[in-house]
């Protein structure tokens, strides 16, 4: 019981809350149209980058925050929650009074920096508590986060299941209608403020830390300067820099290639794979992660998941193909953030594992800002279109599975 009140249920709602921040995208529409004035025209693209602002944040609060996770659990979700809240109404003030700026330093820095820090805090708290299956256990909060978006659009852009076809930016305008645009994240702010609050004080680890001190850095040694000198470290970080990039320059392209007469998806079957997607997401970062436990050593899981990406898109040439790959490749960028918690606890033990993830996810952040202008680059300014991003994509992930190779060979020679 002691498990769940102090590291399962605190951790699924403080994950779920800050996982918010993947349905900004419904709101770029509504936010555009609503603070954008003759004198002041604003667009999507500038609206949107508040996403991409966080999301960098995200990364760069998990890193620059994971000392104070490390020594106080309590105190790091407290901060985190209130950044997170304190952004949410800071976004809502943005949007009333049509300023852009405050926009990106609520949801780009005070949103973004908040869920970097609430997302990485239950992490080492649940490998504590069920320290034998460390892989799933660190992977449940991450499941819960890529849950979030999909609650804060049920709960709060007013969805109609009964109008077929209606697509999601549809719903959202409707949801606008019913809550104001104005007014929804002062809602989004007092709805997720209550179960995070409540999240901050039940998370506790547990009395006697089973630790596991691996092959890394003691904890009086520690420093951030010798981390980012360290192999494995540097090639931990490359994987999911490049893990994550790739994710992000298909996802969004592979969305907009269905809709093209000439792939031939119907309407019907493009809406079946984009809602098959995020399950296939959250299954990803479950499965590999359960896989990782049972392997007789958690490192191939990488090889497993960069085979089975650089595979599918290699296969993604044929168009037809596309929309499998958007479903395996959701799996395998899910697995990804999932399964490397427990890889860098197997190799430097758990004293200092927030610290390390922490710094890890910086590649998040560098990631999201890299991802998808690579994608725009590649496919519309060099004019290569599908084809290159689908060749760039291949050479990435075959680049980033010899790296999870040399990754391998230097946890071999460390054992």
């Amino acid at each position: 019981m002691k498990r769940f009140v102090h590291s399962v249920l605190p951790a699924f709602m403080l994950a779920v809350s800050v996982g918010q921040i993947y349905a900004f995208t419904n709101f770029s529409d509504g936010i555009a149209s609503y603070i954008s004035t003759a004198g002041n025209p604003v667009t999507k693209a500038q609206v949107q980058f508040a996403f991409s602002l966080g999301i960098f944040f995200l990364g760069t609060g998990a890193a620059f925050f994971g000392k104070i996770v490390e020594k106080n659990i309590r105190l790091s979700t407290l901060i985190g929650t209130t950044l997170f809240v304190a952004g949410m109404l800071t976004t809502g003030l943005g949007i009333n009074l049509r300023s852009i700026s405050l926009i990106y330093l609520g949801y780009g820095f005070l949103v973004g920096t908040g869920t970097g820090i609430i997302y990485i805090s239950p992490v080492k708290t649940m490998m504590l508590w069920f320290y034998e299956h460390k892989a799933i256990a660190a992977a449940l909060p991450i499941i819960s986060f890529g849950l979030g978006s999909t609650l804060s659009t049920i709960l709060f852009k007013g969805i109609s299941w009964g109008v077929p076809g209606e697509s999601v930016a549809s719903f959202a305008l409707r949801g606008f209608e019913t809550y104001g645009i104005t007014r929804v994240f002062a809602v989004f702010a007092v709805f997720y403020a209550v179960p995070m609050y409540i999240a901050s004080f039940l998370l506790k680890k547990p009395k006697v830390e089973q630790q596991s001190f691996g092959h890394g850095i003691p904890e009086l040694e520690f420093r951030y300067r010798t981390l980012f000198k360290d192999s494995y470290f540097l090639r931990s970080w490359l994987f999911m820099f490049l893990n994550i990039s790739c994710g992000l320059c298909l996802i969004p392209l592979a969305k907009q290639y269905m809709a093209k007469p000439e792939v031939g998806y119907t309407e019907g079957l493009i809406t079946l794979v984009i809602a098959l997607s995020g399950l296939m997401n959250g299954g990803g970062r479950f499965l590999f992660a359960w896989w990782s436990d049972r392997l007789a050593r958690r490192i191939d899981i990488l090889l497993i998941i960069l085979a089975i990406s650089t595979g599918i898109m290699a296969m993604s040439f044929v168009p037809a193909v596309i929309g499998i790959a958007l479903l395996v490749i959701n799996a395998c960028y899910g697995a990804g953030f999932s399964v490397i918690p427990a890889i860098l606890a197997d190799n430097y033990g758990m004293t200092n594992i927030s610290k390390i993830h922490g710094a890890v996810l910086s590649a998040w952040g560098f990631a999201g800002l890299a991802g998808n202008q690579a994608a725009i680059l590649v496919s519309d300014r060099l004019g290569f279109g599908y084809v290159g991003v689908v060749a760039m994509l291949v050479v990435f992930y075959s680049l980033n599975f010899m790296n999870a190779v040399s990754l391998k060979k230097a946890t071999k020679k460390q054992m």
